[in-house]
């Protein structure tokens, strides 16, 4: 069925665990160690994906069921568990967990059967947190990924120790992930699911009390202190549910007990860490707003020109899926656009595990599983059930490793995609968070968040909507100073500054500039900020700033006149560090014509709550010949000096030009050289990659040859049994049989042929006319050669002292049709039987024969002779013993005799009537070899209690009339 379709009847109860079992290769005797330790009421639904072979039947549940006193079971179908049942998914299928149902779709033909990954990624989207993982032995890493879903879903996870484990590959990927709660051997990991699952539903009680907020302040003051990550602007409920679980998992009751382990284990402070950062995404998760961003990047790429950069920032990246989607939708709108503009994603996250995953860009089946079979074939390569992303997509990405709320910001962004992370943050963390996504905006840059987010609801004056349901914001043209970070926790000291940074020019601001500009009484002023941004100006700016068309850079040096930047940036330094600065005269001309100015700059500190300083700028034109004199004493004297430092300065700019020329012939030495390392390195990376490839050639042998012996040790064990029941049966049994193979070497017998024959354990292997045995088969050799070459069934009489046993010779085959050996099946004669009519009637025929005008002849259901009178020598030339005991189609030609054999099958079954009780025409075959017309008639019997067949026959001429 559609995982997308959803079920009208479900009504499942979510309260119920589900503990999911992923094997492979050596599994068979963890499954067995596993489940003969769990208790018979769990009221849990076990659920077993081993990875077994599609083209073959499996016996895995009739092994299973013997070790555990719970029903096992083959999924074969869409099913509803029930709790206190194990269930086995079919080889050859994958299965999901939707709506509380076992769904099953066929397997892709490369990848393991059944997906571990595929499986856990389903459960931990329908089930929650009540999922327990367990993987045990197998080869490669499925289920590494699906572990990752089942933690951030709250669940838990248990692998098998590399010790215990025939085949440590799957666990040991699981483990290395950093997700496993617990590492045991497979026969004690019931009693820590059961102790898991009883404790788990009572500590979020007690962790949710209004008490306990004291006691959440050490834990994240503890986190703090270790990994320098300060959680305390989380939501409160979304931090409970995440010690809960850690108090689940080592059983403690109180927080006061979870505060004492956290300050004596620093390990346990990485695992609440990573159990915070938990996140996983899909590719093109929620379809509808990836529809809707993919016509605001189709108008993007359309509106940047050839050549353009695009920047994308997408913080919280997890595995990196949401990211490469993006890049998808990039360049299939350059593709489709004709537009070859470039773009750069950068994708951020502060868990060093799933930027590795995600710089890999490596995916199982369930990882892409949102995606078309057309994105996959032309986005990605497949080896060995992992899917790669294409170059191409991954070359535009950079992913590094970044803390949202504490490190800086990217800037000069065209696109923020922050999916599902800031529902985990507080109202004040998240309006922190969204200045500063506002700050990293382009103008009309636009914000992709998920569907429970909002930019507006929280930050009105800083975006607009842009695509309601979608959750698509644009940017609004509000000015904002960089973000200030800070890595304080909220209990120490210093508050984190969670207030918007927004430049506000307030009242008490302004009042203090109007101030110092009358105290200065200056007819030019600007302040600006630490960075020269300006603040506010006053007088006529005209003679010193030069504003450009089109949008306007308010930065004081990107306005300021070339001729003057330099010394007004030296005199801002300056001021910085000191307070003030002023200026000797500074020259420039405008429209030819020469001024003089002197420039003062003063820093002031900030006022309030705000400790950012500013500084005033003051420009000041005074007449040159003050300048002059205020420089030099004696003007003739200054420009005598003028002269020569300019003679000076063109003698530099000669050198200079030299040095620029000596400069660019070694920047072309330098590039050279760097096209041949990065030639080198090319030729290097190809040989990796060569390398990587070989290396996934030998893992997937390694995995077949793994799947292979898994398949053996299932294949030996059912041989095993069937090796035991058949040996039990030949002691049991109260008859006399004897199996020898096609060179008439002993095999196997009974007990009581060991008895009546005189066969020993010592005898298996000889040659059955080689042994000497306790009754005389006349001709033995030659009977045996003849079953095995003819395929057909004999019968002999033979004597043992007073005592007669018919011995029948029956050729077995094997699956086609070969005849491998004879079953010998010995039969004593019943001699208390001569009282029965019906014997009395064999005898009848014994004496009364050979008075007959016909010949007769008696055979048995299998077609053997059982009586012949002395006529039969008369039509055909053979005496009565030399067909006895034979099949009776020694004495008829092809093709009678090649098909006598179906014909009395079919007869004996009841398909066809037969011509029993009429004479009919047939051809006999001579002991001369003549083919011979005969007239034969055949009648039922019955002698011994057994069906015979009784045959008149006659010899014909062409002549004879009936």
């Amino acid at each position: 069925m559609s995982t997308q379709q959803l079920r009208p009847d479900v009504s499942l109860d979510n309260k119920i665990p589900w503990i999911i079992v992923g094997a492979s290769a050596g599994g068979l005797d963890a499954l067995k160690d596993f489940l003969s330790n769990i208790v018979v009421d769990t009221s849990s639904i076990y659920l077993i994906a081993q990875h077994l072979d599609p083209k073959h039947p499996t016996i895995l549940c009739d092994i299973l069921s013997r070790v555990t006193d719970l029903p096992v079971k083959l999924v074969t179908e869409d099913i509803k568990p029930v709790v206190n049942c194990i269930y086995v998914v079919s080889p050859g299928h994958n299965a999901v967990i939707q709506d509380g149902y076992i769904c099953l779709f066929p397997a892709a033909e490369i990848g393991p059967k059944p997906s571990v990954n595929l499986l856990l990624h389903s459960a931990a989207e329908d089930l929650a947190d009540k999922v327990v993982a367990v993987i045990l032995s197998g080869t490669g890493s499925d289920g590494a990924q699906g572990v990752a879903a089942v933690k951030a879903a709250g669940g838990m996870v248990i692998a098998q120790s590399e010790l215990s484990a025939k085949y440590s590959g799957m666990p040991n990927a699981a483990i290395e992930t950093g997700f496993v709660d617990y590492i045991l051997e497979p026969a004690l990991m019931p009693k820590e699911i059961a102790g898991y699952l009883e404790s788990a539903g009572q500590t979020l009680l007690k962790v949710s009390h209004s008490k306990a907020k004291t006691s959440l302040q050490k834990i994240f003051q503890r986190v703090l202190d270790q990994t320098g990550y300060d959680f305390s602007g989380y939501k409160l409920k979304t931090i409970q549910r995440r010690i809960a679980r850690r108090m689940a998992v080592h059983k403690l009751l109180t927080l006061d007990d979870y505060i004492t382990l956290l300050a004596g284990s620093g390990s346990e402070v990485e695992s609440f860490y990573k159990d915070l950062l938990i996140s996983v995404t899909d590719f093109f998760r929620d379809a509808e707003a990836f529809a809707d961003l993919k016509t605001v990047i189709d108008k993007m790429v359309s509106d940047h020109q050839i050549g353009d950069h695009i920047r994308v920032w997408v913080p919280g990246c997890a595995g990196g899926e949401e990211a490469y989607s993006i890049s998808i939708l990039f360049h299939e709108a350059k593709l489709r656009l004709g537009k070859n503009v470039n773009y750069q994603i950068f994708a951020t996250d502060i868990d060093e595990t799933s930027l590795s995953f995600a710089r890999k860009g490596q995916f199982t089946l369930g990882q892409i599983k949102n995606l078309s079979q057309e994105q996959i074939k032309q986005y990605f390569v497949e080896r060995d059930g992992l899917f790669f992303i294409q170059k191409f997509i991954r070359e535009p990405m950079v992913f590094a490793r970044q803390n949202l709320v504490m490190d800086p910001p990217f800037s000069k962004l065209d696109l923020i995609s922050c999916r599902n992370l800031l529902i985990y943050f507080s109202n004040d963390l998240q309006k922190q968070v969204l200045s500063a996504f506002h700050f990293s905006l382009k103008t009309k840059g636009v914000l992709f968040l998920g569907k429970s987010e909002s930019a507006t609801a929280t930050s009105p004056d800083l975006f607009d909507v842009l695509v309601p349901k979608s959750q698509l914001f644009v940017r609004k043209h509000t000015r904002v100073k960089s973000p200030v970070q800070t890595a304080k926790s909220s209990y120490s000291n210093k508050k984190i500054n969670t207030k918007p940074t927004m430049f506000v020019a307030k009242h008490n601001y302004l009042a203090k500039i109007e101030s110092l500009l009358l105290n200065e009484m200056l007819p030019s002023v600007i302040a600006t900020d630490e960075s020269g941004q300006i603040l506010h100006m006053r007088g006529d700016m005209s003679s010193y700033l030069v504003f450009p068309q089109g949008r306007i850079d308010t930065n004081l040096f990107t306005l300021i006149r070339d001729d003057l930047k330099m010394d007004i940036r030296a005199l801002l330094q300056k001021a910085k560090r000191q307070g003030i600065a002023s200026s000797q005269s500074l020259f420039f001309q405008e429209a030819q014509v020469n001024h003089a100015l002197f420039i003062k700059i003063k820093r002031v500190d900030g006022v309030e709550d705000d400790n950012q300083p500013f500084f005033l700028i003051s420009f000041t034109e005074v007449d040159l010949k003050d300048a002059f004199l205020s420089d030099q004493a004696n003007p003739d004297e200054f420009l005598k000096n003028t002269n020569s430092l300019s003679n000076e300065i063109t003698v530099f700019k000669a050198r200079l030009q030299t040095s620029i020329e000596e400069l660019e012939t070694t920047n072309e030495e330098l590039q050279s050289t760097n096209e041949e390392l990065q030639s080198a390195n090319e030729e290097l990376q190809s040989a990796n990659e060569e390398l990587q490839t070989a290396n996934e050639e030998l893992q997937s042998t390694n995995e077949e040859l793994s799947t292979v012996n898994q398949e053996l040790e299932v294949k030996s064990y059912e041989l095993e049994q069937v090796n035991n029941d058949l040996q039990s049966m030949l002691e049991n049994i109260n008859e006399v049989v004897v199996l020898i193979d096609n060179r008439l070497r002993l095999q196997r017998y009974t007990k009581l042929a060991g008895q009546v024959l005189g066969l020993r354990f010592d005898d298996i292997g000889q040659a059955l006319t080689t042994i000497n045995l306790k009754m005389d088969i006349p001709n033995l050799r030659q009977e045996l050669l003849n079953v095995i070459e003819l395929e057909t069934e004999v019968s002999i009489k033979v004597r043992r002292g007073a005592l007669v046993y018919f011995v029948r010779l029956v050729a077995y085959k094997e699956n086609d049709d070969k005849s491998v050996g004879v079953m010998m099946f010995f039969e004593q004669e019943n001699h208390t039987a001569k009282h029965d009519p019906a014997i009395d009637s064999h005898s009848v025929l014994v004496h009364l024969g050979d008075y007959l005008p016909f010949a007769l002849i008696v055979i048995d259901e299998l077609g053997i002779v059982t009586f012949a009178n002395n006529q039969i020598s008369k039509i055909l030339g053979y005496e009565p013993a030399d067909i006895m005991h034979q099949n009776i189609k020694m004495i008829m030609p092809d093709p009678y005799a090649s098909h006598h054999d179906g014909y009395l099958r079919e007869y004996l079954s009841g398909r066809t009537s037969g011509l029993i009780g009429s004479w009919r025409e047939v051809s006999g075959l001579a002991k001369s070899g003549e083919r011979v017309l005969l007239s034969l008639r055949v009648e039922e019997t019955w002698i011994n209690a057994q069906k015979h067949f009784l045959g008149y026959i006659k010899r014909l001429e062409r002549d004879d009339e009936y």
